[in-house]
């Protein structure tokens, strides 16, 4: 019971000083706080600061890669039957599974973590991490629906080429979306991302339905 205490509050205590950093970073930029700053905000001292992180920075890539995995886990949960490759989903009655609505709402749940941590590494870093998660499920959506025989793909470019390009413009709409402080719900974004990839895609992939 002592130890759970213990780890409890240490969960707290880091939890409180993400928080503070996050905070500061959205009212003054990173560069110029300090860790009295941090901890003030937190409301701990100094030295249970240092007990935590050796410095800001390692302060840092800790809300870094928890907003990260936070998005993967997100997208990973998605089942493989919920990907789709045509636009057949109209904005009013999208799938509360769909993948694309689904990133759309986590980053609108998050949008001041995520704006916080865009000011000081740019959009990047954690871009990169979730494309290479939104490609490698799609390319394995598709090559499980061609193995179990519901599709034959002929692709005029490679499958790697065509996942990356499908994550790689989600993503970037995603991050624009953000920036210009979200002017369209979730569901019109997924179902205007909707419209504008997929038409082409069944073309490019030479996607016919078994």
């Amino acid at each position: 019971m002592h130890k759970n205490k213990i780890d409890r509050r240490k969960i707290r205590t880091r939890r409180q000083l993400r928080d503070a950093l996050l905070a500061l970073i959205l009212e003054k930029g990173y560069d110029s706080i300090t860790i009295e700053e941090i901890t003030d905000r937190a409301d701990v001292g100094r030295t249970t600061f240092y007990l935590h992180y050796k410095d800001k920075e390692e302060l840092l890539l800790e809300c870094i890669n928890g907003a990260i995995d936070e998005m993967v886990e997100e997208i990973i949960s998605i089942p493989l039957s919920a990907w789709r490759l045509a636009p057949s989903e109209d904005s009013e009655i999208l799938s509360p599974d769909n993948p694309i609505l689904k990133i759309f709402v986590y980053v609108a749940d998050n949008a001041d973590l995520y704006r916080s941590i865009m000011r000081v590494t740019g959009s990047g870093e954690t871009q990169n991490r979730v494309r290479e998660i939104i490609a490698h499920a799609v390319s394995e959506f598709l090559l499980d629906r061609a193995k179990q025989k519901a599709i034959i793909l002929n692709p005029t470019v490679p499958l790697e080429v065509f996942s990356n390009y499908f994550a790689g413009s989600l993503m970037s709409l995603v991050t624009w979306w953000l920036e210009v402080d979200m002017p369209y719900k979730p569901e019109k974004m997924t179902s205007m991302f909707q419209k504008m990839f997929f038409p082409g895609a069944g073309d490019v992939l030479g996607f016919i339905f078994v």
